[in-house]
């Protein structure tokens, strides 16, 4: 008997949701991609995309049948993935709303806290929350790292539906929350040292977690984001494959110090060449989401009033970054 999956449409093709274009293809589950104009589209149909999952095995992904001019179709679907920047969501929420069926859900797989942008559309939203790296290197081959998960959870505070299990898995595991909060402040605190951190100095993971001093500024950093997370009684929850902020934070639970450090010089190691998106993002002139990583726990630490001087100095640094590029 054949699967009966839900209609899936994308809206947005980055590092992101080419990593779940590539778990759909492989399992033969249909899927429709939202191409903004004519250019795209035939951009798109013209050259397949290739990937390298983290076992090394590279695949060509055709989508000539997977493409439809955004404004020319006439489909509706239960789910609409996008796939843009913080900067640009309200766009794209604004042009596929029509394309929801009446049960419909938007998947929203920012980083950052997406989903506080759009309390009118809470139950019609679907927070993703993103457990691997994944990078367009330079010959156009997207490259992905490290095997991850993508965590799913209702912006209303429920679990989705499990088909989702049938939908991605093997090729991208995935886990259904009733805690997304818990989930998104966690991968927020990581962001803000791995994109936040990184941008404002301009370096790659290795350089960064290989010196002394960004160490240390890193440890404050998640220090400010663990106070807060408690002031909110928010529960941690830790996306599979990283670590604890509430043990790498000073305060109740804190590793030593020396252990800190040593967690992120083997990451450094790991990692060394991988500059992340943000980084990228200043390296190659477009607007960064430092307002909304970095920026989110400056807004959340002036509502509680709690002082956050380390993530106020990245800001302010990223967008000194920005300013300089024009």
């Amino acid at each position: 008997m054949q699967n009966v999956y839900p209609s899936i449409a994308i809206s947005g093709i980055g590092s992101v949701t080419v990593t779940i274009i590539h778990a759909l293809y492989q399992n033969k589950v249909p899927f429709k991609i939202l191409c903004r104009n004519t250019d795209r589209f035939q951009s798109l149909s013209k050259t397949p995309i290739r990937f390298q999952g983290p076992k090394g095995k590279k695949i060509s992904i055709n989508l000539q049948n997977h493409l439809t001019i955004a404004k020319e179709t006439k489909e509706k679907f239960d789910y609409i993935i996008i796939g843009c920047k913080n900067q640009n969501l309200n766009e794209y929420i604004e042009e596929t709303k029509s394309f929801l069926t009446p049960t419909g859900k938007w998947i929203l797989i920012q980083n950052g806290i997406p989903e506080l942008q759009f309390e009118s559309y809470k139950n019609k939203i679907i927070g993703g929350v993103v457990g691997w790296n994944t990078q367009a290197v330079s010959d156009g081959l997207y490259y992905q790292s490290n095997v991850g998960s993508l965590i799913l959870g209702e912006s209303s505070g429920k679990k989705p539906n499990p088909v989702w299990n049938q939908i991605l898995p093997p090729h991208l595991p995935v886990i259904l929350t009733d805690q997304l909060t818990g989930f998104r402040w966690h991968k927020l605190a990581i962001n803000a040292i791995i994109n936040g951190l990184a941008a404002s100095k301009r370096q790659s993971l290795g350089e960064l977690f290989l010196n002394y001093t960004s160490r240390k500024e890193a440890l404050e950093t998640v220090t400010e984001i663990k106070q807060i997370i408690e002031t909110l009684n928010i529960e941690e929850k830790v996306v599979p494959g990283s670590f604890p902020i509430r043990k790498l934070g000073d305060g109740k639970g804190a590793l030593p110090r020396w252990i800190c450090h040593l967690i992120l010089i083997i990451l450094g190691l790991k990692y060394f060449r991988i500059r992340t998106s943000m980084v990228q993002d200043l390296d190659n002139g477009r607007k960064t989401e430092i307002d909304y990583i970095n920026g989110e726990v400056v807004k959340m630490g002036k509502v509680l009033g709690i002082p956050v001087p380390k993530n106020e100095w990245i800001v302010s640094k990223v967008k000194e970054w920005t300013e300089q590029q024009g």
